[in-house]
């Protein structure tokens, strides 16, 4: 994608209020459901291995687009939600839909940010966001943010591609390896707690440890969006398993992980 505009492009993509257009829009929105369980499993877990229990916790949720995980924070308990996101169609809509929290239109990469929402958050998220930050310079501006907002001791949830090989810029979408990951992270004074893959069959795979694994992995992954797109709610059902079963196995994957993040005391 040429001359990436990120308000206009969000103000396009949700043109449309529905859960593709917050998720992977090129497979259907059943399928999407089955992603964003996985995605919530994994995050409950990885929070509960850390010792964070989100029971009477302030969130900043990065990136709220259509509320995906707004319900699964209240099954959780926490207490109060500020949602930021770029285009004014989501926060209407949120806003509209869950009167009961605080949603604001803000670009994360702009400075200030404590200014507008406040600070002493016991967790920040930014989940499937940061790769659309394109520019270093940017991001870094993001991280400054984050770090500003969190109480000491605080953490940090983040998806992204952390790539065993060099970082890859792809128009809309800056996929940036685990080395560069690390080094940004420390500079805003942020300490890495974990990783844990979330998908391994599910999502079509750019994360594999060699070129010869990638090739299979793409070929495995043509075939079953095959059935993704004819029966999305069988596929999205055993992805799911297969991921679930994988992920207990498994320390590393071919594609997205949740990162856990701390701001240091």
């Amino acid at each position: 994608m040429q001359n990436y505009e990120p308000e206009r492009y969000w103000e396009e993509r949700y043109a449309r209020l529905d859960i593709k257009r917050s998720g992977h829009r090129d497979l259907p929105e059943e399928y999407n459901r089955w992603l964003y369980r996985r995605k919530q499993a994994v995050l409950r877990r990885s929070l509960q291995r850390v010792g964070f229990d989100p029971q009477g916790k302030r969130l900043l949720e990065i990136g709220a687009g259509v509320g995906a995980y707004l319900d699964f924070w209240q099954r959780c308990g926490v207490r109060e939600i500020t949602g930021l996101d770029l285009s004014a169609a989501a926060v209407g809509f949120l806003a509209e839909r869950y009167p009961q929290f605080r949603f604001l239109r803000r670009d994360i990469t702009a400075p200030g940010l404590q200014a507008d929402c406040g600070a002493g958050y016991d967790l920040v998220t930014c989940l499937d966001v940061l790769y659309h930050v394109v520019d270093d310079s940017l991001l870094e501006s993001a991280l400054r943010n984050i770090a500003e907002v969190l109480r000491p001791g605080g953490l940090f949830a983040m998806h992204d591609q952390f790539l065993r090989r060099p970082s890859e810029h792809r128009g809309y979408i800056h996929w940036r390896s685990l080395e560069h990951w690390q080094q940004a992270l420390s500079r805003a004074g942020l300490d890495i707690v974990s990783r844990t893959p979330i998908f391994f069959c599910m999502v079509q795979p750019n994360n594999c440890a060699t070129p010869r694994g990638a090739a299979r992995m793409d070929a495995l992954w043509e075939r079953s969006n095959a059935v993704i797109q004819r029966l999305p709610a069988f596929a999205g059902a055993l992805g799911y398993g297969v991921d679930t079963a994988l992920g207990g196995m498994l320390n590393e994957g071919p594609s997205m992980e949740l990162m856990l993040v701390r701001r240091k005391a």
